[in-house]
C-alpha cells in the first residue's frame, strides 16, 4: 500500500487561504487548477476530437417533440437546502436533452440503468468539448462550462451521476434521488421507466444558449430557463429558496466577501441551530447555492485586488423587493 502524500501545512494553509478569496471549496479550487495546468497538454489529436460537434445530437433541431407525448409525477426536494455538491446547472439541461434522445417513438423512457449508462458514455467527451470552449472564449474561472462535468475517473463519473442525474435508492425506483430529481424535472413511471414531468418537458423545450444559440461567453442559461427553474424553487422547494433568500438578503445588506457571508450562514445554520450544520459543512453549502444562484443570474463575482466579492444582480433586486418570506 502507497503512504499518503503529506503536503507541508505552509502550502495547505495557502489553499485554504486561495480557495476561500475565490469562494471556492479546496477541492474545486485544486480541480480548476489542475485543468488549467492540462490544458496546454494536449495533443493534435485530442484537439481534433474535441474539435467534433458532439452536442448537435441534443441540439432542439434534431429532436422529436412528439416523443414527449408521456409524463410521469415527480417529487422536488423538500427536506431542506440542496447538497453543496449542486453548484452548476448546466448538467440538468444536457440530462435533459440525453434523456429526450432515449425516448422511444411512443414517448416511453428508459430505465434508470439504461439513463445511467448513456450518460456515462457521454461525459467524458462533453467535459472535453465544453473545456475547448472554456478556452477558445476564454472563460473566467468559477464560470466555466466544463467544470460541471467529472473527470475520466470512474469514481468522478459516479458521483456526477449520483448527484446530477439520477441514483436508485434501495429497491423502491420510487425513492431515487438526484438533481433531476430534486428539481423535479423526471419522475419514474409505474413500469420503473424514467419519464419527464410537466416541468421537465417544458425545461426541455426552451432553447439554450450552449446547446442551441452556440452563445458561448453568456451564461449557461437562458433567461426563459432561469425564469422556469427559479419558479419551481420558490413554489416547490421552499427550503432551498430559504436558504437562496438568507444568503441573498446577506450579500444585499454586506455580508458580500466569503468570509463575512459564512458567518451569515452560520447564526441561521451552524452548530446549534435548527439545521445544526457543521463547520466543515457550510463552507461546502455556502459555495453550493452561489454557484447555483450565479447559474440562475442571481449572482455576480467581482474580484476586488487580491479578493472577491459578492453582488446581487437587477433580477435579485426585483425578487428582494416583491418577495417577501
Amino acid at each position: 500500500m502507497e503512504a499518503a502524500l503529506s503536503l507541508p501545512a505552509t502550502l495547505v494553509a495557502k489553499l485554504i487561504e486561495d480557495a476561500e478569496r475565490h469562494g471556492m471549496s479546496v477541492d474545486e479550487y485544486c480541480r480548476a487548477i489542475l485543468s488549467e495546468s492540462r490544458a496546454g497538454d494536449r495533443t493534435p489529436t485530442q484537439a481534433a476530437f474535441v474539435n467534433e460537434p458532439s452536442l448537435d445530437d441534443l441540439k432542439l433541431e434534431q429532436l422529436s417533440v412528439e416523443r414527449l407525448s408521456l409524463t410521469a409525477v415527480g417529487r422536488t426536494f423538500e427536506s431542506g437546502a440542496l447538497s453543496g455538491h449542486i453548484n452548476r446547472l448546466l448538467p440538468l439541461k444536457i440530462g435533459c436533452r440525453v434523456l429526450w434522445s432515449l425516448l422511444s417513438d411512443e414517448g416511453v423512457g428508459p430505465t434508470i440503468r439504461e439513463f445511467r449508462e448513456e450518460m456515462w458514455s457521454r461525459v467524458g467527451s462533453l467535459r472535453d468539448y465544453l473545456r475547448m470552449i472554456d478556452e477558445d472564449y476564454a472563460r473566467p474561472r468559477g464560470d466555466r462550462l466544463h467544470a460541471s462535468f467529472p473527470n475520466s475517473s470512474d469514481a468522478a463519473i459516479k458521483r456526477f451521476l449520483n448527484q446530477y442525474i439520477i441514483r436508485k435508492s434501495g429497491l423502491n425506483a420510487e425513492q431515487s434521488s438526484g438533481a433531476m430529481i430534486d428539481f423535479g424535472l423526471i419522475g419514474i413511471s409505474d413500469t420503473g421507466r424514467v419519464q419527464f414531468t410537466e416541468v421537465g418537458r417544458n425545461f426541455s423545450l426552451l432553447s439554450n444558449p450552449v446547446l442551441d444559440e452556440e452563445d458561448h461567453r453568456g451564461p449557461s442559461l437562458s433567461a426563459d430557463e432561469q425564469v422556469l427553474i427559479l419558479s419551481q424553487i420558490r413554489t416547490e422547494m421552499m427550503r432551498e429558496w430559504k436558504f437562496m433568500r438568507h444568503v441573498l438578503d446577506g450579500i444585499h445588506v454586506g455580508s458580500n466577501t466569503p468570509t463575512s457571508l459564512l458567518a451569515r450562514i452560520n447564526r441561521r445554520y451552524g452548530p446549534g441551530t435548527k439545521a445544526d450544520w457543521s463547520a466543515s459543512v457550510m463552507p461546502h453549502m455556502r459555495s453550493g447555492v452561489l454557484g447555483r444562484m450565479q447559474a440562475l443570474g442571481l449572482v455576480k463575482r467581482t474580484f476586488i485586488e487580491n479578493r472577491v466579492e459578492y453582488r446581487v444582480t437587477p433580477l435579485a433586486l426585483v425578487i428582494l423587493e416583491a418577495d417577501v418570506v
